[in-house]
């Protein structure tokens, strides 16, 4: 008989609970002015930096809010295409990331353009992205990902093999980096995809001056490697070439290399390649 009154009164509070929550239909909803709705769902990003994983659970949850929240927002976009990209999700990739463009290209389209250059290796919309963005923002050198829109443009030209209009992009990119008079800090596979583009073209001393240049601010296992390769077409002395590549291992054994997470990096160098080349001499 107990548990029959206690079995009573639990459904009898049940039901009183769900006739107070369908007479009261706006009890749990959401209801912010847009300005309000708008401050959360930056709350709801800014918040990943918390601990939230790529692609967890918890970090779509968040994600998803920001998104009901202000469907405005391309920051929300843009973190679900992250770890897909890392993934290897290539179309739902996408998809997030035209959504982030749509509603913000002046802050994703060179983020695209990006992902279209080292990770799809599509390099026509990789130079579409960046010429569009670079419309977008006049007598302005754009950064996406810290990248200088001018040194990824090269990049994209050399692997199509257009290498006179990878040399003209590389220039801008050595220009505006020289201004401040110091070279040290540009990375080495700079000097190394300049040089690629006149060894391409038969234009070794030019190649040559590329890599020995690379070489002075940053001895890595790349420029020797093809500082090497110019040596042997030149015909200098074998010595010096061998010495060059024995340089190259060296340093690669070390790590001092051009190399790119997730992706392999264009013309990375691989000790087979250097051995290769000391076989030939």
């Amino acid at each position: 008989m107990e548990k029959f009154k206690i079995f009573y009164l639990s459904t009898f509070c049940l039901s009183l609970f769900i006739s107070s929550c369908s007479q009261s239909p706006k009890l749990y909803k959401k209801e912010f002015s847009q300005k309000v709705s708008n401050k959360y769902a930056k709350q709801f990003i800014e918040g990943l930096k918390g601990g939230y994983y790529q692609g967890t659970p918890e970090e779509h949850f968040h994600i998803q809010e920001a998104m009901i929240l202000d469907t405005t927002f391309s920051d929300p976009y843009r973190e679900m295409g992250a770890p897909r990209v890392k993934r290897g999700i290539n179309t739902e990739t996408m998809k997030k990331y035209k959504k982030a463009v749509e509603l913000d290209p002046e802050s994703w389209q060179g983020y695209r353009g990006y992902l279209y250059l080292y990770f799809y290796r599509d390099y026509d919309n990789a130079i579409k992205d960046f010429d569009e963005l670079d419309a977008l923002t006049p007598n302005f050198v754009d950064y996406p990902q810290s990248e200088n829109i001018d040194f990824m443009r090269g990049i994209a030209y050399m692997m199509k093999k257009e290498y006179p209009k990878a040399q003209e992009y590389f220039k801008k990119f050595f220009d505006h980096e020289s201004k401040s008079g110091d070279l040290n800090y540009i990375e080495s596979r700079a000097f190394m995809y300049y040089g690629i583009t006149y060894f391409e073209t038969g234009e070794f001393d030019k190649a040559l001056e590329k890599f020995e240049l690379g070489i002075m601010y940053n001895k890595n296992a790349d420029l020797m490697y093809w500082k090497a390769k110019t040596l042997k077409v030149l015909g200098k002395r074998p010595l010096e070439i061998k010495k060059t590549l024995e340089n190259s291992k060296e340093l690669l054994a070390k790590g001092y290399n051009s190399r790119r997470p997730y992706v392999e990096e264009f013309y990375q160098t691989y000790m087979e390649d250097i051995d290769d080349l000391l076989n030939s001499i």
